[in-house]
């Protein structure tokens, strides 16, 4: 028994870790992955910014006011979850245009504020209708660990690619 318990307490770590992966918050509808980042919400902005003729530099409430669409969409990591719901949020699109990408841009980068984690689309793919710049779940706003104030929800997509802690998208 003491033997088991030893080894048990030496791989907890690693279990609270992956212990991420299966939690369901019953009340959002979300699985848990991954550390939050912490934002001043006086300070925060989202910016898109490269091969753009207008970057742009907005504030989550900025982001709020662009028109925004609702997406009942899957989530899905394969092997671990599938969460399911409506999102609310900015399409993609509209940033990009609002932006006035240029014509020799090919990729669209969104990632973190640290660049830790990060994806990458091709312009015609993050231009396409199931991509969102999400601040809603069935709803609510997100809670910081599911991704406030903004992540990237690239429907179609597996749950590595849905950005969240969203605050830059560069175009190249």
């Amino acid at each position: 028994m003491w033997i088991l318990l030893s080894f048990l307490l030496l791989l907890s770590p690693v279990w609270a870790e992956e212990e991420q992966f299966e939690y369901l918050q019953e009340f959002e509808g979300l699985h848990i992955t991954g550390k939050p980042f912490d934002f001043d919400m006086k300070t925060y902005r989202l910016t898109v910014t490269g091969k753009v003729d207008n970057p742009l530099s907005l504030t989550f409430e900025e982001v709020k006011a662009l028109p925004s669409v609702r997406k009942h969409l899957t989530l899905n990591c394969p092997g671990f979850f599938t969460d399911i719901g409506t999102w609310t949020g900015v399409p993609v699109k509209v940033l990009l245009e609002k932006a006035k990408i240029r014509p020799d841009a090919k990729i669209v980068i969104f990632s973190v504020p640290d660049d830790s984690y990060r994806t990458r689309f091709p312009i015609p793919e993050a231009a396409q209708e199931d991509m969102l710049i999400a601040y809603e779940f069935n709803g609510k706003q997100f809670h910081r660990v599911h991704g406030f104030p903004l992540r990237l929800v690239a429907g179609g997509h597996e749950g590595s690619d849905w950005v969240k802690w969203l605050q830059k998208i560069v175009v190249e």
